[in-house]
């Protein structure tokens, strides 16, 4: 069973819900992944494409035993079949994210945590491939043990630039509800809804997503996979996400 430690790896492919959990200090962990999905609207035209970004990459360093920074990069975003564009692809956008632990719960209480993120805009803007603005969040993280299962909350502000009106911002409502479930030694389920809501705008929207999927662990690597659900209008339907995180050095 997985421990909700100081010491546990903290990581969160495939989950957008982050854990409040932190890796020993010292741990630098690298993930890497792609995604896809079909039948996203372009939220310049509103006409569905199959949007996919590959490699998704996050290096993740714990200073200490209560902290974790990380430096994500979606390193190209593409989308085929667009009815306006075609098939065309960019840069994708660069994510700084800092987390905190509080409180460590150990393996009956619940860990509490606090992060904050900040996107700076790589992607074009032109043919609808990314809003090319800036967004930026602060959440409140809980992970509480459930039996064998693990409960993980976050809730906080996200606030996204508009992307149409110059000097505007949308203020959303960020959350993540997620489960994690050992199955075995080495492998475990997870599911969530995650998203962000609120009164959004072409652009900067509303948007909420069902994941379900597993991680399995082999040495320091651990594989996962999950099949992801757009449950909002500005998200597409179905779609998956794989990828993998190594853990280049294990803590102290």
């Amino acid at each position: 069973m997985l421990s909700i430690t100081a010491t546990a790896l903290a990581d969160t492919r495939p989950m957008l819900t982050e854990e409040a959990t932190t890796a020993a200090a010292g741990t630098l962990v690298l993930e890497a992944g792609a995604e896809v999905i079909a039948s996203e609207p372009n939220f310049l035209t509103g006409r569905k494409r199959d949007r996919w970004e590959a490699p998704l990459l996050r290096l993740v360093f714990s200073p200490a035993a209560n902290v974790e920074m990380d430096l994500e990069w979606v390193g190209w975003v593409g989308v085929r079949n667009d009815p306006d564009f075609g098939s065309v692809s960019d840069q994708g956008d660069v994510s700084l994210r800092a987390k905190v632990r509080f409180v460590d719960g150990g393996q009956r209480r619940a860990t509490l945590g606090a992060r904050f993120r900040v996107s700076l805009p790589e992607t074009s803007f032109g043919n609808g491939l990314g809003p090319n603005v800036l967004r930026m969040a602060a959440d409140l993280l809980l992970s509480k043990p459930l039996g064998r299962a693990t409960l993980h909350l976050n809730a906080g502000l996200l606030i996204h630039d508009e992307v149409l009106r110059p000097h505007e911002q949308r203020d959303f409502f960020a959350y993540g509800v997620a489960v994690t479930r050992p199955l075995g030694a080495r492998a475990e389920l997870v599911g969530e809804i995650a998203g962000r809501a609120g009164d959004g705008m072409p652009g900067a929207d509303a948007r909420s997503e069902a994941r379900a999927g597993v991680r399995w662990r082999a040495g320091r690597v651990r594989w996962d996979a999950a099949l992801r659900r757009g449950l909002a209008a500005a998200d597409g339907t179905w779609g998956l996400t794989a990828g993998l995180a190594w853990t280049m050095r294990p803590g102290r």
